[in-house]
């Protein structure tokens, strides 16, 4: 028993869609182009075979156009130096994209996307330390008390001086409770994520704690 599959150009043109043309998020100009593999797997060998191949293309290919595909995309170590340096400096990471970009004389000719600059901030500056989004929250929350000395917050640690939970109020808030009391609701979208905490919300404070 074998399984067959056709794999053509992304320029072949259009299947059956429900889906207007003009409403498509992506899209391609089609040149009803007939380049496109047969293949087939054959359960028992456990193996492919190509059957039928056509290499021909009915419009210019670019090969300097496959760096932008997933799986050849990939940060160098120049980019990844100015990627760190500028985010050290609170620079956006847009921002940042775009001095690559410029460097080079424009997107096209980088070998990754905005999101490969995104994801690298992410995945290897903003999770090196574990306690770094509390940082920031505190961190955010001495500039609000510097801007207004009616802002409140307040720190709740465990024995061995681990967060577990924090509450705070603007000024807004608090002058607002005088006139409309609590009114309160939970943000249960908190206690999914990968911080495991619940978000209570009312008029005169939120509180953001451990579940």
């Amino acid at each position: 028993m074998s399984i067959n599959q056709l794999i053509t150009c992304n320029r072949e043109g259009y299947r059956e869609s429900r889906v207007k043309a003009a409403s498509r998020v992506k899209k391609i100009t089609t040149t009803r182009c007939r380049a496109r593999m047969y293949v087939m797997f054959n359960k028992q060998k456990d193996h492919w075979m190509v059957s039928k191949l056509e290499l021909k293309h009915t419009h210019p290919c670019s090969a300097k156009q496959s760096v932008h595909y997933h799986e050849y995309r990939e940060l160098t170590m120049h980019a990844k130096c100015v990627i760190e340096k500028n985010d050290e400096v609170d620079i956006q990471p847009n921002k940042t994209y775009l001095t690559l970009a410029n460097e080079v004389g424009g997107s096209s000719n980088l070998g990754y996307s905005e999101k490969d600059v995104r994801n690298y901030i992410t995945n290897n500056l903003r999770c090196a330390d574990e306690n770094t989004d509390v940082k920031e929250m505190l961190s955010y929350f001495l500039r609000m008390k510097e801007i207004n000395p009616n802002f409140f917050y307040a720190v709740d640690v465990d024995a061995a001086n681990k967060f577990r939970s924090v509450p705070w109020v603007d000024a807004r808030c608090r002058a607002s409770y005088k006139y409309y009391r609590d009114v309160v609701s939970f943000y249960i979208t908190y206690s999914r994520n990968k911080y495991v905490c619940v978000c209570v919300s009312s008029e005169r404070f939120l509180i953001l704690t451990l579940s």
